[in-house]
């Protein structure tokens, strides 16, 4: 039976849709979860909001199939709408941070405070964001608090599903906003910083399973690995903050 159940677990692939925030962190995982557990993951990118194809909203609409959704915690409302997922499943796992980065090689500008990021912002030829929380927080909330939304209307892009650091690496932008987690892992570009405390957007990311996954048991315990010790100091590492830390 033990054998059995061993063939089983090494026979199961768990679909995990998986949005940028934490992509660094579960590729990371990943072996270690394979060895542990006998279970593969296959871990797909997809954005948590916005209408292209291959944001989670989206797939889940066109009947792609996956097991657990990694995702920013505001996304997960219109999925419990849908019936896709049941909110009393939902683990948060970490808080993220915006950040602004600038294509490599170019002097490192001074963000420190409110005033020196406006000035900073007013320079830039073309400032690109994410279509996701990050970049909605800018486009909706960021601009206006610092009083420049008129002067950065005709300047700013919001990119979809290109991971905005890529577009600042290319080099058309010259600034470009998403959470730190995102922008560590793409090269090409310089991370100048976390935006200043008082403008500071807190992202929360949660694990939740699919209603209809084919493997329930093993997406719950994949979903608590996530909240393992081990995990914990991945996502420090990642400049987040963990949450809901366990002791195995």
């Amino acid at each position: 039976m033990l054998f059995s159940s061993l063939s089983a677990a090494r026979e199961t692939t768990l679909t995990v849709f998986c949005s940028g925030g934490l992509m660094g962190v579960l590729q990371q995982l990943a072996p270690a979860w394979q060895q542990r557990s006998g279970v593969r993951l296959q871990i797909e990118s997809a954005p948590s909001m916005g209408s292209t194809p291959q944001s989670i909203p989206q797939r889940l609409a066109h009947h792609q199939q996956a097991d657990v959704l990694v995702m920013v915690d505001d996304g997960i409302k219109p999925l419990v709408e849908h019936k896709w997922v049941s909110l009393n499943n939902r683990v948060p796992l970490a808080n993220s941070y915006v950040a602004l980065a600038i294509p490599a090689g170019k002097k490192k500008p001074d963000i420190s405070t409110p005033d020196k990021l406006k000035a900073v912002l007013l320079k830039a030829h073309h400032v690109a964001y994410s279509d996701s929380a990050s970049g909605r927080y800018v486009s909706e909330s960021l601009y206006k608090k610092l009083g420049i939304e008129r002067q950065m209307a005709a300047k700013s892009e919001m990119i979809p599903a290109t991971p905005v650091g890529k577009i600042v690496a290319s080099g058309k932008a010259d600034v470009g906003f998403q959470q730190l987690s995102e922008l560590q892992v793409v090269k090409g570009i310089t991370v100048v910083g976390l935006i200043p405390d008082s403008l500071q957007k807190t992202t929360l990311y949660s694990a939740i399973p699919l209603d209809n996954s084919a493997h329930p048991s093993q997406a719950r315990d994949f979903i608590h690995y996530l909240s393992s010790a081990h995990v914990a100091s991945i996502i420090r590492q990642k400049g987040m903050s963990p949450l809901n830390q366990q002791t195995n």
